[in-house]
């Protein structure tokens, strides 16, 4: 059974349909030969999503997408969702592509957009561990970071920091849907914003089987059109 755990504490159908086109494209034409190991598009209720509604965090599915919103200011509780999915056959030492399209609707920072999380989380196995890369997306920029528990975060460098030409700058918008992939190949990072290479940097790979999200900053926004490969 997938699971998903807490921790402290309608785009309109037209615009649905031609994001999901574009999307399917991109997609199927940068790794198309992999096997597909999880899909959703939201828009039925068969993946078994857990569903949060507390005094501080939302998470709903609704109108073909799932969205994640924290209502109060960090400064004022400094609270984190820690939302985690276990995906049966993903493998996240393994080769791996997660796409996805995501849209922010509204943040307290002035440029942030939403963390996207994978490997092991807080698996009980005999022993409570924790160790996952985490990509953090703003409206011009994104950086790796890997957490492990009792060691902290270590953080990466900014996109916008490299001088590799094979990278591409952006700059997104709210209220706006954009197409991202996250591959894992042969110890190599790379992060795809519209089809667009945007970051590069070797990676250690990690095992674990979940993927998820860090929600610190009141905020929401919304995820659709998951596919994972291996």
């Amino acid at each position: 059974m997938p699971d998903s755990i807490l921790i402290n504490s309608c785009k309109p159908m037209k615009e649905k349909m031609l994001t999901l086109i574009i999307f399917f494209v991109t997609y199927s034409s940068s790794y198309g030969q992999q096997n597909i190991v999880f899909a959703d598009d939201f828009a039925e209720y068969l993946k078994d999503w857990k569903l949060v509604n507390t005094k501080e965090f939302t998470v709903s599915q609704d109108s073909g997408v799932i969205s994640f919103k924290k209502k109060t200011n960090n400064r004022i509780n400094n609270g984190c969702l820690w939302y985690k999915r276990t995906i049966s056959n993903f493998y996240a030492d393994r080769d791996f592509s997660i796409a996805f399209t995501a849209n922010s609707l509204s943040s307290e920072s002035a440029s942030h957009l939403f963390d996207f999380q994978w490997g092991k989380m807080q698996e009980y196995d005999g022993i409570k561990r924790t160790v996952i890369y985490q990509l953090d997306f703003t409206l011009n920029k994104v950086r790796l970071g890997r957490f492990e528990l009792h060691k902290g975060w270590k953080y990466y460098s900014w996109s916008n920091e490299t001088t590799n030409p094979l990278i591409s700058r952006f700059i997104l918008e709210r209220n706006s849907f954009n197409i991202y992939e996250i591959i894992q190949q042969e110890k190599l990072l790379i992060v795809k914003i519209n089809a667009q290479v945007v970051y590069i940097t070797p990676i250690e790979p990690l095992p674990g089987s979940e993927i998820g999200c860090l929600q610190g900053f009141k905020g929401e926004w919304q995820l659709d059109n998951l596919i994972i490969k291996h």
